[in-house]
């Protein structure tokens, strides 16, 4: 007898990609600080997930600043239970420009695997003006076979992907101290807008009595509230109710190394059920294998610590 696994359409795994599109383009923010000085940057940022304090997702990603314009590439994956319910493998490759606290995508890719099942979208923007409009964009499967509502296409002009408008909160977050802006958003299935919100700023110092699997770094954290409404293209399909939309995603923007701007250091989401934390765990590539590190032979628990790959120059 086989155990078919169910339909992977539930609130939490849209948290989850909230959390991992938020760690995708945050990277962007911390590259663009040091854009200013150089001509060209990069760097690698690895993230892990956890929905009730267990390992959920990772997120390895790179991203790199050429002459104004940026290029974000990442690798999502599902771990322990939530990958037996949905088995999620995800790459997004977003590439685009950007002008002062602007930001222009001009091609958004997803391709990957849902429950076994192969998934993709392609988004193509114009070029000219400051318009944005889509020019083309394919979802596979399609909206009648993926059991949700067609977007209408007057919701289209004037909108981006995920990760570039994510992209741009931070670069207006970078240029005026605040994340505050609304982005009317296509993701080539849903339709809706983030809500950016300054929260304020707390002190790490505060925070070294939570659960964390690195310790706070020194000095004042820097808080940006996310709100998610969606207009049109959500699924038709409805079950596990106690798994609950996120009302907010809260990013945490901390100094982790001297020579790189604030980075994204932990983001939060109550996902009904418990809450949903995405922790920075390298800078420069992942070094240990998710949800560990090098183990203590006295305690064989993970090591209290960020881990950080040499850069060229140290090597």
């Amino acid at each position: 007898m086989t155990t078919e696994r169910p339909k992977p359409n539930f609130p939490t795994l849209k948290c989850l990609l909230l959390l991992g599109f938020s760690v995708q383009a945050l990277a962007g923010d911390m590259i663009s600080g040091a854009a200013a000085q150089t001509r060209d940057h990069g760097v690698a940022l690895s993230y892990d997930i956890f929905l009730g304090g267990f390992l959920s997702g990772t997120v390895d990603l790179s991203a790199k600043i050429t002459d104004g314009h940026y290029h974000i590439t990442t690798i999502s994956s599902t771990h322990g239970v939530l990958d037996y319910l949905i088995e999620l493998r995800r790459r997004n490759e977003v590439m685009g420009r950007f002008v002062a606290e602007k930001a222009y995508p001009t091609t958004y890719n997803t391709t990957g695997q849902w429950a076994g099942k192969d998934r993709s979208v392609q988004i193509e923007y114009g070029t000219q003006g400051d318009s944005g409009n889509i020019v083309r964009f394919v979802a596979r499967p399609g909206a009648v076979e993926d059991e949700r509502e067609a977007v209408p296409s007057n919701l289209l002009p004037g909108t981006m992907d995920p990760i570039s408008a994510m992209y741009e909160a931070l670069l207006r977050n970078e240029a005026t101290g605040s994340c505050d802006g609304i982005a009317k958003v296509f993701d080539g299935r849903r339709r809706y807008n983030f809500r950016f919100q300054s929260i304020g700023n707390v002190d790490a110092g505060t925070l070294k009595d939570k659960a964390q699997l690195f310790s706070a770094p020194p000095g004042l954290v820097q808080i940006c509230r996310i709100r998610q409404n969606i207009l049109a293209g959500a699924s038709k399909r409805k079950w596990l109710p106690r798994f609950v939309r996120p009302e907010w995603t809260d990013i945490w923007l901390a100094k982790i190394r001297a020579d790189l701007p604030a980075l994204p250091w932990r983001l939060e989401a109550d996902a009904g059920m418990g809450a949903m934390v995405a922790r920075l765990v390298a800078v420069g590539g992942r070094i240990y294998p998710p949800g560990e590190g090098p183990k203590s032979a006295a305690s064989a628990a993970p090591t209290d610590k960020l881990y950080d790959r040499p850069r060229d120059d140290q090597k």
